[in-house]
């Protein structure tokens, strides 16, 4: 994690850079999945890696909803969205709640930032998170076969007070993926910033996390449609 980028110092431009998500859309679908999975309205939902909150700030209308994540800044900014919900600085690899849930989530493919070693430790923590019988949703990262390597990418923000850009250019190394976003930040009556932010995303195959969630206990399907083209991932621990 960059902790000069947007989990970090610059955490206030993660909103904007992502403005057009369509966070409404994708929940509604990912509440279509869940209650397909029966977990109903008024159930207990953490979501793991929550960020700001935006997917939290539509799931409370269905669920109990709590979350963490491992950028203070980011959680300062859900804390500020959603001052009555449970939010906690943890890290994916070692949390742990007081009381298991009936779903986990994590999403915007956040597994990505873990390596195989990580990851293994993630799951093993998703698994005590939920109650026998609960269910697990993971948005993964792009796959080794599936990487769109040498891909220009770029964001803008239009503000009436703030315009940026990034852009970046998609590089593999091995199951590494890496994001060098160039930043041009320019902000009314402050002045124009530019900088760099490296994001390093792990790549995995749909064996390998096959593997990884039954090594864990877990009963896995992988759904293609996902929210973001992505796929997810949907776990279910036994009863």
């Amino acid at each position: 994690m960059d902790s000069r980028g947007m989990f970090g110092e610059r955490a206030h431009l993660y909103d904007a850079i992502y403005a057009d998500k369509d966070y409404a859309a994708e929940t509604a679908t990912l509440v279509e999945l869940l209650r397909s999975e029966g977990i109903d309205a008024g159930a207990s939902v953490i979501e793991a890696a929550c960020g700001t909150g935006r997917y939290l700030e539509q799931l409370r209308d269905t669920y109990t909803v709590s979350g963490f994540d491992i950028s203070p800044p980011l959680l300062d900014i859900a804390r500020a969205r959603l001052p009555d919900v449970d939010l906690w600085v943890e890290d994916m690899r070692t949390f742990s709640v007081a009381q298991p849930a009936d779903a986990l989530l994590c999403l915007f493919s956040s597994i990505g930032y873990l390596d195989a070693a990580g990851l293994e430790q993630a799951i093993g923590r998703f698994f005590e998170a939920v109650r026998p019988g609960g269910v697990i949703v993971v948005e993964p990262w792009c796959s080794p076969a599936d990487v769109q390597r040498g891909l220009a990418i770029m964001h803008t923000i239009d503000q009436d007070a703030l315009k940026a850009a990034r852009s970046a250019v998609v590089q593999v190394f091995g199951r590494k993926t890496r994001l060098d976003f160039f930043w041009t930040v320019a902000v009314a009556h402050q002045g124009v910033e530019t900088f760099v932010e490296r994001h390093e995303l792990y790549m995995f195959d749909q064996d390998e996390l096959q593997r990884m969630f039954s090594s864990a206990g877990l009963k896995a399907r992988f759904e293609a449609f996902g929210l973001t083209g992505r796929g997810v991932w949907v776990v279910r621990k036994s009863d």
